[in-house]
């Protein structure tokens, strides 16, 4: 825990571009910690590597910009292989800037197969894995836990402008109404304007409290979308996968219904869909859920 604690003081000094690897499990709890790249001046560049290692007992409260295990990842910034067990994040930031994320806060680089499990509570863009995805891609991903927020809001992504494929989310997600801005809430992401969901699905319950003028779009697989959404799955407490389309195409998002659409369908038409785009992962049904691995 204080290897990893000197490791995010060095990045937050200066040293960005360093790789970070880990050897071994690490219990952060009691801990005061600090994310890894903290803003701009500071945005993480380097490959942190988790091999499969668990980080638990993360727990932040703090009113900063962009908060997680990192805060700000470079479009040359890679994390990767890592489980988060058991976080739990708070952010009150006031501005609607705020980003807040299990895994990264606010990215433009690559998060590949990070896993969550906790809670996560914030105001503008918060995820599960992430909480703005401006560039980048999302791969492999999975999250559990519980997710809070006031304006986007998603069980991996409040907001995504990258790529999302064979990610999924099982906890419940709750957008807080507390302004009268537009607002998207969604079981995988909250706004999507970026470049492609593809093979996603979501089983948490996605609800709202308070009201707004501005427009509320609630779907149990996405808020609000505006591109290609491709073999996506969803079994919740809502009828429609989207809360809103606003442009792109949509292929395969369907409810799971448990006898006209399954998961094995589920998962057969998620496979062909990542085999056609030359992904290496796969979905498996071994109980209940699919689950990821990557050939």
């Amino acid at each position: 825990a204080d290897g990893l604690m000197n490791v995010a003081e060095l990045v937050n000094g200066g040293k960005t571009d360093i790789n970070i690897t880990l050897d071994k499990n690490i219990d952060l709890t009691g801990k005061d910690w600090t994310p890894i790249g903290t803003n701009y001046d500071n945005r993480y560049k380097g490959t942190f590597d988790g091999r499969g290692h668990t980080i638990k007992g993360l727990t932040v409260t703090t009113n900063d910009q962009f908060v997680g295990l990192f805060g700000y990842l470079d479009r040359a910034g890679t994390v990767k292989n890592v489980v988060m067990e058991g976080i739990q994040i708070t952010s009150n930031h006031v501005l609607m800037s705020g980003n807040t994320g299990g895994v990264v806060g606010y990215s433009w680089g690559t998060i590949e197969n990070c896993s969550v499990s906790g809670s996560v509570s914030g105001t503008n863009c918060v995820g599960g894995v992430v909480g703005s995805q401006k560039a980048g891609s999302i791969i492999g991903c999975s999250s559990s836990a519980t997710v809070k927020g006031t304006r986007y809001v998603g069980g991996v992504a409040g907001e995504e402008w990258g790529t999302i494929t064979a990610c999924y989310a099982t906890g419940d997600v709750t957008l807080e109404i507390d302004s009268q801005r537009d607002l998207s809430g969604g079981g995988v992401v909250g706004l999507n304007g970026g470049n492609r969901v593809l093979a996603c699905y979501a089983i948490g319950n996605v609800t709202s409290t308070g009201s707004s003028t501005g427009y509320v779009h609630i779907g149990g697989l996405l808020g609000d979308t505006y591109t290609t959404v491709t073999a996506c799955y969803w079994k919740n407490n809502h009828e429609q996968g989207i809360g809103y389309k606003k442009a792109g195409t949509v292929t395969e998002v369907t409810k799971v219904d448990g006898s006209v659409v399954t998961w094995q369908k589920a998962v057969d038409a998620m496979n062909t869909a990542l085999q056609n785009a030359g992904s290496e992962w796969r979905y498996e049904l071994k109980g209940a859920l699919p689950t990821l691995r990557k050939q």
